[in-house]
């Protein structure tokens, strides 16, 4: 048997001790998988990109690119964290993952800066099966006006609500991607939800 087969050829262990090397992995936390990383382990990178590619995916999604855009974003900022991984340093106190969404955000706004971005479409709501047609109608109304009043605020705004609400970030992760202060973070929600009231009136 060849050297090539014999390696294609796995066993009920093999495959154990892969799963099982996996699972500790994910149990990892973000700065231990860095750590691994950094040492060109590809097992560790892997489980950062299953951790946080949907969430990084979901980053030019909510500013404004669909489909291949928003995947090519994405692909992207994983591949730089790869390429540049013996590069990271914790920097006065931010975490990976807020580094990593700052690279998100960053690679979003060159792109819409540049003469060539594609325009902003219309994003489409996942539907929730349980309910009737009337209400999947309503809520996808909705979803669109919503949609259509973020487009009217600030591009600080929009990232700021993108990241709060869609990301789920606390306000100190979210002020670290932006490179603001807490209070000037709070600051452009309280203006962001004022005037997306405003917008949401006249729509």
């Amino acid at each position: 048997m060849s050297v090539g087969l014999r390696e294609a050829v796995s066993t009920s262990s093999d495959t154990s001790d892969f799963a099982s090397a996996k699972a500790a992995l994910i149990e990892l936390d973000d700065n231990a998988l860095v750590a691994r990383m950094v040492q060109s382990d590809k097992a560790a990178y892997r489980v950062i990109v299953e951790r946080y590619y949907r969430g990084i995916v979901g980053v030019p999604r909510r500013m404004g690119l669909v489909g291949s855009d928003a995947e090519d974003v994405a692909q992207d900022v994983f591949v730089r964290v790869w390429l540049h991984r013996e590069k990271w340093k914790v920097d006065g106190g931010a975490t990976f993952k807020t580094w990593l969404y700052r690279v998100a955000v960053n690679r979003v706004i060159d792109i819409k800066r540049k003469p060539q971005a594609v325009g902003s479409q219309e994003l489409d709501e996942v539907p929730d099966e349980s309910m009737s047609a009337v209400e999947k109608l309503a809520q996808h109304q909705e979803f669109k006006r919503l949609r259509k009043a973020i487009k009217q605020l600030s591009e600080q705004q929009q990232i700021a609500i993108n990241l709060f609400y869609d990301r789920e970030l606390s306000n100190q992760e979210a002020a670290s991607i932006m490179g603001v202060s807490v209070n000037a973070m709070e600051s452009l929600l309280k203006r962001a939800r004022k005037r997306l009231r405003e917008e949401l009136k006249s729509i």
